[in-house]
């Protein structure tokens, strides 16, 4: 399924190595993306999210429509999921497919083709794999039509 974010607010809770792949992608379709962490790596600096610079609170997600938290503390993550579930509002946690209510994909984007790739939330190294084959493709693709 693919959602329109480009109205709608997202909000990433840590702001390491796979918070940042999220932010980059969720930058090309959604255009606010607050991230709240103590300590944010330069990468998503770079994205033009807003940055909140301390540990979440709960009070973060009024108005999210969408929250990715990606911490390294389990209870943490587990408490948002729980949390936005209360909320109505959909969440993925990075760690643990179970408290999630959707499976964050690779995206390869070519132009107009937008293809998002999982491996069902299990085999990350097979999902970027895959992703990289279909950009590669895409890539194939649009050198044809040249």
């Amino acid at each position: 399924m693919f959602v329109d974010l480009s109205d709608k607010r997202a909000l990433v809770v840590g702001a390491g190595r796979i918070a940042a792949r999220r932010v980059k992608t969720l930058a090309l379709f959604c255009g606010d993306i607050t991230v709240v962490a103590p300590e944010i790596c330069p990468e998503i600096e770079e994205t033009g999210a807003t940055l909140v610079r301390r540990t979440y609170a709960p009070s973060d997600l009024d108005g999210a429509d969408i929250v990715l938290t990606a911490t390294d503390d389990a209870a943490l993550n587990a408490e948002i999921a729980a949390a936005c579930r209360a909320r109505g509002v959909p969440v993925n946690v990075s760690s643990d497919q179970t408290l999630c209510d959707f499976f964050f994909p690779g995206v390869a984007v070519k132009g107009l083709v937008v293809a998002g790739v999982t491996a069902s939330g299990v085999d990350h190294a097979l999902a970027r794999r895959a992703t990289a084959a279909v950009r590669d493709a895409l890539q194939r693709l649009a050198e044809q039509e040249s």
